[in-house]
């Protein structure tokens, strides 16, 4: 019996010692074994992902490509491309994407062109073809992550800025009909002092607004006017309507662009871009009153070239709304009436904002913006 102990013990030995040695050996082509990367710590487990990111991606034949990407946790996208001095809006794309086997990068489905996007902390890189899907990348080619404001912060963001609406979609990722207008005129949103006002429908709406804690933006009862118009834009108005009557979920991120999300109950979502108003860049606007003659004339603009100007004089009112005084000479006016087309042969009286931009140089010291077309008539040649 122990004979037969002591023939096992040196068996299980030598099995041993064979298992140690062909562990020590090298690999039959004569490299380390590569590392296996632990799924518990890639970034698709480890990091918070979920997010939107944005940049401008290097262009062949343009300055960039202003790029937005929304990575959702149910593993779907939200793509926004606008290639600069090109598209007058951004194009927008949805659909899913899948992770690569060690869970650090993503592939866009054939709604995203099958772009394929290294995924870090906080950045996002766009990969060229056969790249490697490790870091360092280039950085003109990464997305960086947007922190949404919050909900202290909306109101003055909101009022700092004249929103344009540049798509609606229902729940389902589909276009709202209607919206945007199918007519010229672009959707904007204004807000000031609590209350907002929207153009590029029909009517003009006027209502209230609130935020609650929680960054829900409802607005009170519409109020509007009561012009009848193309059946486009009548349906604007209705839309606009019909989506606004519950408090709506907001999301306002700030980067290369400022843009609002607004979700309603039904989780159709309207998505605007911000320009920062003339109020928030240069300060308190001054009152003026100018008269546009019907006609241009031959003129310099800023730059000394030969154009046409307008003609304007200045024009004066007191608080009743009464002339005051006599129009002086007409004279050229080589700058832009912001939110002004002149149409030849109208005669107009405007009502106008003055911002005095000599603060932050360059330009014209002024800049005008329209208020209200306060009187106007059709001239004969």
């Amino acid at each position: 019996m122990k004979r037969k102990q002591t023939r096992w013990l040196r068996l299980a030995l030598s099995t041993l010692a064979v298992v140690a040695m062909a562990a020590c050996a090298p690999l039959a082509d004569g490299g380390a074994k590569a590392p296996v990367a632990d799924p518990a710590h890639s970034s698709r487990n480890a990091l918070d992902w979920a997010a939107t990111y944005a940049g401008t991606l290097p262009c062949a034949n343009c300055p960039g490509v202003q790029t937005r990407l929304r990575l959702n946790r149910d593993e779907s996208f939200e793509l926004s491309v606008q290639y600069l001095e090109r598209d007058p809006a951004p194009k927008v794309a949805r659909g899913r994407f899948t992770w690569n086997s060690v869970g650090n990068a993503i592939t866009l489905d054939e709604q995203g062109s099958g772009r394929q996007l290294l995924v870090g902390e906080g950045r996002l890189a766009l990969l060229a073809a056969g790249a490697a899907t490790t870091w360092p990348q280039d950085a003109q080619r990464q997305l960086t992550r947007l922190n949404p404001l919050a909900a202290a912060e909306l109101p003055r963001t909101l009022e700092a800025h004249r929103w344009t609406l540049v798509w609606a979609a229902d729940a389902q990722g589909q276009p709202i009909a209607g919206l945007p207008a199918v007519t010229p005129r672009e959707i904007n949103f204004n807000f000031s002092a609590g209350r907002v006002n929207i153009e590029g429908g029909c009517n003009r709406m006027l209502s209230g607004y609130q935020i609650d804690a929680g960054g829900k933006l409802g607005f009170s009862r519409m109020a509007s006017s009561m012009m009848a118009c193309e059946p486009a834009a009548m349906k604007v108005d209705s839309a606009l309507a019909e989506l606004l009557a519950a408090p709506l979920k907001s999301e306002m991120l700030t980067g290369t662009a400022t843009t609002l999300r607004l979700t309603n109950p039904a989780n159709a979502t309207l998505f605007f871009t911000g320009q920062m108003t003339p109020e928030a860049r240069y300060g308190k606007a001054t009152r003026v009153f100018m008269e546009v003659s019907a006609s241009r004339v031959a003129c310099r603009d800023a730059q000394g070239a030969n154009a046409e100007c307008l003609q304007v004089r200045e024009r004066r009112f007191d608080e009743q709304g009464l002339v005051v005084g006599t129009p002086g000479a007409w004279t050229p006016f080589a700058e832009t009436i912001e939110g002004y087309t002149h149409k030849p042969g109208v005669r107009n009286v405007l009502r106008l904002k003055r911002f005095d931009r000599a603060a932050v140089g360059g330009g014209a010291p002024y800049l005008y913006v329209l208020d209200l077309v306060v009187e106007s008539a059709t001239e004969k040649p």
